[in-house]
């Protein structure tokens, strides 16, 4: 559902729809038909920022960092950027507020903040900060914030995804090559 919710906000079309849900057409133009009569609010203010940006020829995130818009711009682009962008705001502002409490970020992914804290009332304290960044950026809507994983005792983060295992061996094998590392058995 996730991602059906997400295609069909960033203007994803009856075919691309069907093909994802593996239905026919018929059943993907009934989806979002039944999205549109359910969500009629939605609709008209994501049609209504996209005309706006096309007048003024930028939109803006809540904290004023632009998108310039070319003389055609990509319909889904617009669509996509309040999302987006607006996602990056509030990261940026929860890492800056994590820096001024002394928990400092140790790496950016995504929609995330790996960090390096000590003890569970530091975890508190960073989840709290990052709530209030949500809430700044949403106009005081509650975003939930997850710990993913907890690494303790020197234990290394290792995604499940077969890409991001084999970008760790080449990452590990290159660094081996030119020196930066031991040789041996990848981690």
């Amino acid at each position: 559902m996730k991602s059906l919710q997400l295609g069909i906000n960033y203007g994803m079309g009856v075919l691309s729809l069907a093909k994802g849900l593996d239905r026919h057409p018929l059943i993907a133009s009934a989806i979002i038909e039944k999205h549109r009569a359910t969500y009629p609010r939605f609709w008209k203010w994501r049609d209504n920022m996209v005309l706006s940006a096309m007048l003024e020829r930028k939109m803006e995130t809540v904290f004023g960092w632009p998108l310039y818009l070319s003389s055609s711009p990509n319909q889904k682009t617009l669509y996509n950027f309040p999302m987006q962008s607006n996602g990056a705001e509030m990261l940026r502002l929860a890492a800056w507020r994590l820096c001024e409490a002394g928990i400092i970020p140790n790496m950016l992914i995504h929609d995330g903040i790996l960090l390096e804290v000590h003890g569970n009332e530091q975890v508190k304290q960073a989840i709290d900060i990052m709530k209030a960044a949500g809430r700044e950026v949403c106009d005081g809507l509650e975003i939930g914030v997850d710990v993913d994983q907890r690494l303790e005792n020197g234990a290394r983060y290792r995604d499940k995804w077969p890409v991001a295992k084999k970008m760790w061996e080449t990452m590990t094998l290159a660094l081996q090559e030119i020196g930066a590392i031991p040789q041996g058995p990848i981690p």
